[in-house]
C-alpha cells in the first residue's frame, strides 16, 4: 500500500520485504501523546483493528531537525515516524494510516523510507453551513477528511442571508432556529486540534448580512425612508436591495461588528485567521442611506465604491487588532484598496471584481479558489472533477461565466510565494450531495498542492493508483 499514499510523498524508497508489528502506538515525547489516539480511532474505522497505546508497534520519535510541516516514515525495521511539531506528526500518522494493513490482529507494511513535506502551506476546504444546514456530526466527518488527506484548513461558512449558525451572547437573538451551541463549537475545536486541522470561521459583511438586519435593524440596517418602495429601485436594469447590506455609516454598526468578531475569536482560540466575507455587496443602496452619505462626505470618499474598500479596511483592521489575520473573498474594488491592510489575505474566486495579478501587484497575498475547477455547487453542470483538477495548477484561474475575465482569458501566473495555496469551496449542498465530490476533489487538490511541479498526465493511472485508498477514506468519513 506504500504506492497508494495520499498525497504522493516527495521522496520515497521502497525496499523488498514486509515489516510486521503489534497493533500498538507509542512515544516518549509528551506533546505528541494526546494525538496518538487519532491514529487508533482512524485505524479502527479503516482497518478494523484495535490499536493500543503501548510499546512494540508504531514508534513516534521527536526530531528537532525537521521543519514543522515535515515528517519521516521509516518501515525498514519496525515502523518509526519522526516529526518536530504536531503538524508534521499528523501528516506522518495519516501516511501510516494509508501505508499499513491489518494482519492477524497486528499491523504489516511494506519496507520503505519516506521523507516528505508540502509545497503549499494553505490547503483548504470550505463548507457552507448557512445556506444548507449541516448537523454537528457532519463537521466532525469533514475534520476527519482533512486529517486523512493532509488538508490543513477547514473553512466554515457560518453566516449568510439564510442563517446565522454561530451561538452568540452579545447578540442572543441573532442565531437562527438551527445553530451550533457553544459546546458544539468547543467540540469542533478540540476535535480539529487533535487532528492538526485548523478551523477558519467566517463572518459576513457588508453583504450577505440579512440576518444582522432582520434581528437588529436599529444597529445594522441602512436608514432608508419609505423602505417598501425605496429598497427596490431599478437603475439601468439593476435592482438595488438593502436587505442584505449592513450600514457603513453608523458608528454603532462597526462597534457591534467588533463585538461579534471578538466573540468569534474567543470561540476559536486556535484559529489564526478570521474570514469576514467582503464580496457581492449591493453597495448602491448606501446612496439611499443618510448615515452612509454623511459618512462619505465627512471622510472625503468619492462614492460607494471607495466606501466599500474603506469599510473592508475597517473590518480587517479590527480583526488585526484582535490578534488574528483577516481573510476576505475577492470583492472590494481597486478604488480605495490602498486603505486595506496588506496583511489581509484575499481568496480569488471570480476573476471579476479584482483580478489576481492586480491584487498581487498591490501587495496582497492570495488563495486560489477559482470557480473552475475548485467549486462544488448544487448545479452539476457547473462542477468539475479530479481529471480537471489534475490539469489545473496553483497559479491558474479559469471560469465558465462569460462576465469573468478568466472565462475568455484564463489567468496563468508565474510561481510566487504570494499565492499561499488553494481551497475547494462547497456551496449550498447537503452532506449527502457534497461528500463524494468533496472526497475525490480534495484528494486531487491535496496532490496538486503537496508537489506543485509534479505533472500527472495519465489520469487513468492516477485514479487506479489511488482508488483503493479513496475507498478506505470513505469508511473513515461514513456517517455514524
Amino acid at each position: 500500500m506504500i504506492q497508494t499514499i495520499l498525497p504522493t510523498p516527495k521522496h520515497i524508497e521502497v525496499l523488498e520485504g514486509t515489516t510486521y508489528s503489534k497493533a500498538a502506538i507509542s512515544t516518549d515525547y509528551a506533546p505528541f501523546k494526546p494525538h496518538l489516539s487519532v491514529f487508533a480511532d482512524a485505524a479502527e474505522k479503516v482497518h478494523d483493528v484495535s490499536v493500543s497505546m503501548a510499546d512494540g508497534g508504531i514508534r513516534i520519535v521527536y526530531n528537532a531537525a525537521l521543519a514543522e510541516d515535515a515528517y519521516i516514515f521509516d518501515s525498514r525495521e519496525g515502523i518509526t515516524l519522526q516529526a518536530a511539531a504536531v503538524q508534521g506528526l499528523m501528516y506522518a500518522l495519516a501516511t501510516a494510516l494509508h501505508a499499513v494493513e491489518c494482519c492477524d490482529g497486528g499491523l504489516k507494511c511494506e519496507k520503505a523510507y519516506i521523507e516528505d513535506h508540502p509545497d503549499k502551506e494553505f490547503r483548504g476546504i470550505m463548507v457552507d453551513l448557512a445556506r444548507c444546514w449541516h448537523p454537528a456530526k457532519q463537521i466532525f466527518r469533514f475534520i476527519d477528511l482533512c486529517f486523512a488527506l493532509k488538508i490543513r484548513y477547514l473553512h466554515l461558512h457560518f453566516m449568510d442571508d439564510q442563517l446565522y449558525t454561530l451561538p452568540s451572547k452579545v447578540f442572543p437573538e441573532l442565531p437562527g432556529k438551527r445553530h451550533y451551541s457553544f459546546d458544539d463549537i468547543a467540540a469542533f475545536c478540540d476535535y480539529a486540534r487533535l487532528r492538526g486541522v485548523i478551523l477558519i470561521p467566517e463572518f459576513e459583511a457588508p453583504g450577505h448580512s440579512k440576518q444582522l438586519n432582520l434581528k437588529y435593524p436599529a444597529i445594522f440596517a441602512n436608514n432608508i425612508e419609505n423602505k417598501d418602495e425605496a429598497t427596490l429601485i431599478a437603475e439601468g436594469g439593476q435592482v438595488i436591495n438593502a436587505d442584505s447590506l449592513v450600514c457603513a455609516g453608523k458608528p454603532e454598526t462597526m462597534e457591534a461588528i467588533r463585538a461579534l468578531l471578538a466573540e468569534i475569536c474567543e470561540m476559536f482560540p486556535d484559529s489564526p485567521y478570521i474570514h469576514i466575507g467582503g464580496d457581492e455587496a449591493n453597495i448602491k443602496a448606501w446612496n439611499l442611506c443618510p448615515d452612509c452619505v454623511k459618512y462619505m462626505q465627512e471622510n472625503g470618499l468619492s462614492g460607494e465604491k471607495e466606501l466599500y474598500s474603506e469599510f473592508v479596511a475597517r473590518v480587517t483592521q479590527t480583526v488585526l487588532d484582535l490578534g488574528r489575520t483577516p481573510i476576505v473573498w475577492e470583492g472590494f474594488p481597486k478604488i480605495g484598496a490602498e486603505r486595506i491592510p496588506r496583511e489581509t489575505i484575499v481568496i480569488a474566486w471570480e476573476s471579476h471584481y479584482h483580478l489576481v495579478h492586480d491584487l498581487l501587484a498591490e501587495g496582497f497575498r492570495v488563495i486560489n479558489s477559482s470557480w473552475q475547477p475548485l467549486y462544488i455547487v448544487d448545479n452539476l453542470d457547473l462542477n468539475w472533477g479530479p481529471k480537471e483538477l489534475l490539469q489545473w495548477n496553483t497559479y491558474n484561474w479559469q471560469h465558465w461565466w462569460p462576465e469573468s475575465y478568466a472565462c475568455k482569458n484564463p489567468i496563468q501566473l508565474d510561481p510566487t510565494d504570494q499565492v499561499l495555496g488553494a481551497q475547494l469551496s462547497i456551496w449550498e449542498c447537503t452532506y449527502e450531495r457534497e461528500i463524494g465530490a468533496a472526497m475525490h476533489n480534495a484528494t486531487t487538490l491535496s496532490e496538486r498542492l503537496w508537489a506543485v511541479d509534479k505533472n500527472w498526465d495519465d489520469f487513468a493511472a492516477y485514479h487506479q493508483r489511488h482508488g483503493a485508498m479513496i475507498g478506505r477514506i470513505a469508511r473513515l468519513i461514513a456517517e455514524e
